[in-house]
């Protein structure tokens, strides 16, 4: 994740949140991971809760930003006990839910942990991103000393992104299996009016305005009615 600006990403969630007369104080940053995500939001003076599954992350994530409040939790399954303005996930955290259900029960504790008129704001990849995620759907190189070799595979059918990375140091080499659901926003739309959301929008990224037909990714904002 070296190459993300993720400040460029935050403003664009900002922009877009104070674009619709959002105003607040708190937010969640769903995914956090080791908190890179989190350092837009901070930096700019709000409260952040970051909430990850993965304790190592969320290890790194502490020893980095020590006055963020970091939460072990699952997005199936988690309660705040104060709620939040904003609710924000980047870099595609919602497609690792393969299961639609898991979408929409996801989206339900979202809308519980935000105040009313509250925005939840996040991207997405579609069925064209992840079909053509990379060039005959394999990748390899150098990230510092490491060598990777990435091997991706999208089935039609299911929808579901597999990859096998393989990463090489020396003596040291293992390979991961990471799973993705490809969503299309017209059924992110369904999912988000079954949890409660309202005003749906779906924009482009880094332009703003209207996402085009077959984007490779597209942002999604959505409000907790007043």
């Amino acid at each position: 994740m070296h190459d993300i600006d993720y400040e460029a990403w935050g403003d664009f969630v900002l922009t877009h949140a104070k674009a619709r007369a959002w105003q607040g104080e708190r937010v969640l940053d769903l995914g956090c991971g080791t908190g890179n995500s989190s350092i837009p939001f901070y930096s700019r003076g709000y409260t952040v809760i970051g909430l990850d599954r993965s304790p190592e992350m969320l290890a790194i994530a502490r020893n980095k930003l020590p006055p963020i409040t970091f939460i072990e939790a699952d997005f199936r399954d988690f309660q705040l006990a104060e709620p939040v303005d904003l609710a924000v996930s980047m870099f595609d955290s919602l497609n690792n839910l393969t299961d639609p259900h898991d979408f929409v029960h996801s989206a339900k504790n979202v809308w519980q942990a935000l105040r009313p008129g509250g925005l939840f704001i996040f991207d997405i990849n579609t069925s064209a991103g992840l079909r053509d995620l990379w060039e005959m759907g394999n990748a390899e190189g150098y990230a510092g000393e490491v060598y990777y070799h990435w091997k991706h595979h999208f089935d039609e059918d299911t929808r579901l992104a597999t990859v096998h990375a393989y990463c090489e140091q020396g003596d040291l080499a293992f390979t991961e299996v990471h799973t993705e659901r490809a969503y299309e926003p017209d059924e992110v739309k369904r999912f988000l009016n079954e949890a409660g959301f309202s005003d749906i929008y779906i924009s482009a990224f880094p332009a703003g305005g209207l996402a085009v037909a077959n984007a490779l990714r597209v942002w999604v904002s959505a409000q907790r009615p007043v």
